[in-house]
């Protein structure tokens, strides 16, 4: 930083101040103030020795603040859409088992010779129809329900039996299955359904309270000062002896103000 203060010397019988106009007869020019700026830091001195540890105590550590309450848990994703579902071919029904042989049929008798037709015979006269007779009593109602079911071997003849009375029939079957048949090729897989969006994370619960800081230890010894940092003097600038113009005192200005930036007192 530099103060710099400028005044005008005139004659004793000129009365003006340094705003006197070209009537003047103008010395000098002086500086009144001149402080040079401070020169640039000298280099960081080498570090001191660490200073002995601070004795503090070493703070308690604080207590670990309350965990925050678990945030909501999300809404769940919406189920992805169900996959086709594909049946396999049904594999060709197996061939119906082989009948058991029919039984021998036994051999027809003869038919005896016809006899010979008789005359018709006079017909009688139609005879008094008799009184209808009285009503007879209501049967019994008869039932008919299902028994067993029971699947008998392959080739064998199917059995139904009654098992009831003639009133309450129950009919149990016997019915044979029929032989294995082939198995049918495997269907294609069926594509696995898309999987559902994941639901947004919940929102964090807040951060527990920050636990007290311990005490800080004692600050070490400071490291010595470096040097004193070197000051390069400006250039010098001659003084104005005769009288000048407004423009000649510009320019000494000028030449004055370069100079102390050359010196490196003033930004360029």
């Amino acid at each position: 930083m530099i103060n710099l203060s400028i005044f005008f010397a005139c004659n004793d019988n000129c009365g003006c101040n340094s705003g006197c106009n070209s009537g003047c007869n103008v010395k000098r020019i002086y500086v009144n103030t001149l402080t040079g700026i401070t020169g640039p830091t000298g280099a960081t001195g080498a570090t001191g020795p660490a200073g002995p540890a601070g004795t503090g105590a070493t703070g308690a550590t604080g207590a670990t603040g309350a965990t925050g309450a678990t945030g909501p848990t999300g809404p769940t994703g919406p189920t992805g859409a169900t996959g086709p579902s594909v049946t396999g071919v049904t594999g060709p029904t197996g061939p119906t088992g082989i009948a058991g042989p029919t039984g021998i049929t036994g051999p027809t008798g003869p038919t005896g010779v016809t006899g010979a037709t008789g005359p018709t015979g006079v017909t009688g006269p139609t005879g008094i129809t008799g009184p209808t007779g009285a009503t007879g009593p209501d049967g019994e109602s008869a039932s008919v329900v299902v028994g067993t079911t029971d699947t008998g071997e392959p080739g064998t003849a199917a059995i139904v039996t009654n098992s009831g009375t003639d009133t309450n029939v129950v009919l149990d079957f016997v019915i044979p299955r029929g032989a294995t048949g082939a198995t049918g090729p495997t269907g294609p897989t069926g594509t696995a359904g898309a999987t559902g969006v994941t639901g947004p994370t919940g929102v964090t619960g807040p951060t527990g309270a920050t636990g007290a800081t311990g005490a800080t230890g004692a600050t070490g010894a400071t490291g010595p000062t470096g040097p004193e940092a070197t000051i390069t003097p400006a250039a010098a600038v001659a003084d104005v002896e005769s009288t000048p113009t407004p423009d000649e005192v510009g320019t000494t200005l000028n030449e004055l103000l370069a100079s102390l930036r050359a010196a490196g007192f003033l930004a360029t």
